[in-house]
């Protein structure tokens, strides 16, 4: 695992130099020194300009050789030209870090002159952030170091959510969205094209913070698959939720994040996997940056995923309770002396099951929504609170945003507001909630998809299984292509039980070999220049008896010369015929950035019909696949549906964890497809009836 590169200074420099500076404040080059001062930096600033001896009243310097000091952090924003000379002068003088601002490098297709900044760079001992991107604030300190335009004339309270992109427009733009709706962030870190610190550097920083309560990432792609793994498992042990916003899904998309960071963005469906195995949380724009920052920033985690809905409208707790429900949330009915206790409080036409109706009569009683509040809060078959308002205005509307808020600051568990109400009737009530810290939605939908991502965040780090040993690798004894009858030699080595079946060279061992076998028997060519036998024809299903079994033998191999003329035959393979299972696969992918990959899915015609499979970064062990077994959407096939025969289950996922020990000790393979596996009915386990081996360096 790679070290964690030591970022203090970055994030709290006691002093900052800033190359190019311009007197007009206004601008890109002028704005980043009119933020430091407005934001009451209290370290030294030193701008750098030849063509002026001060500016703002603040002392000018020629170049950084000239400066008093050595600066903690330099920011530069000249023309891309001048970038390289600007980085000599830092490295001379031992500047430890340079945020650059500057664009027309990778993304404008000139990689060369990034490569020459980072040589300048590491010569001197010092890390880049940038170049083409917005710098970065720390809201802790109040230490803006961008010329994002969002922070002028504003100081939020700092909080407890991390966000670092990669985009520094983006970053900064959805971060004011954030800011706007109460989002308290730790820190906005924007890392442009990552000649040298990414964003994996700093979100791993940033996680052993211990101020910083959640992270959030926008990724256009990453060059090292496995240090975003690192950073996965790393905030999953800490209990730090984890939200990515991966972009380059789409063919338009793609094109443009090469254009615009040059990363790669790597296949969907392996990110998708990745995600879905390290508790990654998908966001998909910059709502989500909104919504998931106002709960994961908040200081309470919950118990469990049961919710209390309060409203003052039926039809909105409704509403509320639908898409709770979609959000994998449950509204359960409320214990009888949580019950007795809410209708101290309610008239008699409200209802205290859940969604607990106040009606708009609550308004008007002083202490009607203070009390049900606190009957909530003290219920133990609670694990969370939804207040959804509607439009209540006013007096009433001050009363209750003040009980709400005071609830949200003594009651252990989260809670949040969905008041829908216009910005002219309820704007002072929102954002004094905001103000106190409550998180607040305009949006019952998107509400509670916040708090069933909060209800997901792992409460307790499952313990790693420790791995079975291996066996000596075999592929180095094969050839670049296995055929069926070596693949399975190969993947019994590792335990993966095979079908019974024995190669033949001549029709009288295939007549014996049927007769050992016992009718009904399977016929296969086997030729490692045939990857695809049913394709070519080379393949006789359900053969009843020994004259059956002489017309196929023939009839195969003719078909066999016919497809690949002149091509070796290994022999023809005399298999038992496995029935009575349900087919599923077993895969193997070389993914260029997360490496093995190991799939499962429901084989035959499902294959190709419903494209059901799950994905899983190796090694996987039997207990993890029988977990990604049980989540494929075609399960019930597996499970007795209708009154179907219940599967051994437990056995396909002893494969698959014997399918990862074989990916993972045989660094020679290139890809893996066991194809069908037939899963017998519960206790009678699992056979391999046909498979695929292609080694590294295969060209079809």
């Amino acid at each position: 695992m790679m070290p964690v590169p030591d970022l203090h200074r970055l994030f709290a420099p006691r002093s900052v130099a800033l190359v190019g500076a311009s007197e007009n404040l206004d601008s890109i080059s002028g704005r980043p020194l009119r933020l430091l001062k407005e934001h009451g930096f209290s370290g030294r600033l030193y701008p750098v300009n030849p063509r002026h001896e001060n500016i703002d009243g603040t002392p000018c310097f020629p170049d950084v050789g000239s400066l008093p000091e050595t600066p903690d952090v330099v920011l530069v924003g000249v023309r891309a030209a001048l970038v390289p000379g600007a980085l000599e002068a830092c490295a001379a003088r031992g500047v430890p870090f340079a945020v650059i601002f500057s664009s027309g490098f990778a993304e404008s297709h000139d990689p060369e002159s990034e490569r020459r900044m980072v040589e300048i760079a590491r010569a001197g001992g010092m890390r880049l952030l940038g170049p083409n991107c917005q710098g970065m604030a720390n809201f802790r300190e109040d230490i803006p170091l961008t010329f994002s335009s969002s922070l002028l004339g504003r100081t939020p309270p700092p909080g407890g959510v991390a966000y670092v992109s990669q985009s520094g427009a983006f970053g900064f733009a959805s971060a004011a969205q954030a800011l706007d709706r109460g989002v308290r962030f730790h820190s906005v870190v924007t890392t442009g094209n990552q000649c040298d610190l990414d964003a994996l550097d700093v979100g791993r920083y940033l996680l052993r913070d211990p101020d910083v309560r959640a992270l959030l990432l926008y990724l256009e792609g990453v060059r090292d698959g496995e240090r975003f793994v690192n950073l996965a498992e790393e905030a999953r042990s800490r209990g730090i939720p984890l939200g990515v916003l991966k972009v380059g899904r789409s063919p338009t998309s793609r094109e443009a994040v090469q254009s615009h960071t040059a990363a790669l963005a790597g296949d969907d469906a392996v990110w998708d996997a990745i995600f879905r195995q390290y508790d990654v949380f998908p966001l998909e724009d910059a709502e989500d940056i909104v919504n998931l920052g106002l709960v994961f920033g908040a200081p309470r985690r919950p118990r469990g995923n049961r919710v209390a809905i309060l409203t003052t409208s039926g039809g909105a707790g409704i509403v509320t309770a639908d898409r709770c429900f979609d959000a994998g949330l449950a509204v359960p009915p409320l214990p009888e002396e949580t019950r007795r206790e809410l209708e101290r409080f309610l008239p008699s036409f409200g209802s205290s099951r859940n969604p607990v109706d106040m009606t708009a009569q609550v308004i008007n009683d002083p202490q009607g929504y203070a009390g049900v509040l606190r009957a909530v809060e003290t219920c133990a078959e609670v694990d969370m609170t939804i207040a959804v308002h509607s439009m209540v205005t006013g007096a009433a509307g001050e009363s209750m945003a003040r009980d709400l808020a005071d609830s949200f600051d003594r009651s252990e568990k989260p809670t949040a507001c969905c008041w829908l109400i216009d910005q002219r009737n309820g704007g002072a009530f929102l954002s004094f909630l905001r103000q106190r810290g409550v998180p607040v939605f305009s949006s019952p939908r998107e509400c509670a998809r916040a708090l069933g991502a909060l209800a997901r965040v792992p409460r307790e780090v499952t313990p790693s299984i420790p791995a079975c040993p291996r066996p000596a690798p075999v592929l180095g004894n094969f050839p670049p292509v296995l055929t069926e009858y070596d693949a399975k030699r190969a993947l019994s080595a590792y335990g993966v039980p095979c079908s019974r079946e024995i190669l033949c060279a001549t029709f009288a061992e295939a007549r014996n070999a049927a007769a050992a076998l016992g009718y009904p028997v399977a016929l296969k060519v086997m030729s490692p220049a045939i990857l695809h036998k049913t394709e070519a024809g080379v393949v006789a299903l359900r053969l009843r008896e020994e004259e059956e079994l002489r017309n196929a033998y023939g009839r195969l191999l003719e078909r066999a010369e016919k497809f690949a003329p002149g091509v070796p035959v290994q022999g023809v393979l005399v298999q038992e015929m496995v029935d009575g299972g349900v087919e599923c696969f077993v895969g193997v992918k070389r993914d260029p950035l997360f490496g093995t990959m190991v799939a499962v899915g429901l084989g035959g015609i499902y294959v190709e019909v419903f494209r059901d499979a799950v994905l899983r970064r190796a090694p996987v062990s039997p207990q993890e696949g029988e977990a990604m077994v049980r989540s494929l959407r075609g399960y019930p096939l597996l499970a007795g549906v209708r009154g179907q025969k219940l599967r051994d289950v437990e056995a396909l996922g002893r494969l698959i964890g014997a399918v990862s020990d074989f990916a993972c000790g045989e660094e020679e393979l290139l890809e893996l497809d066991v194809n069908p596996v037939m899963v017998l009915e519960e206790g009678q386990g699992v056979v391999a009836v046909d498979a695929l081996v292609t080694k590294k360096g295969f060209r079809p």
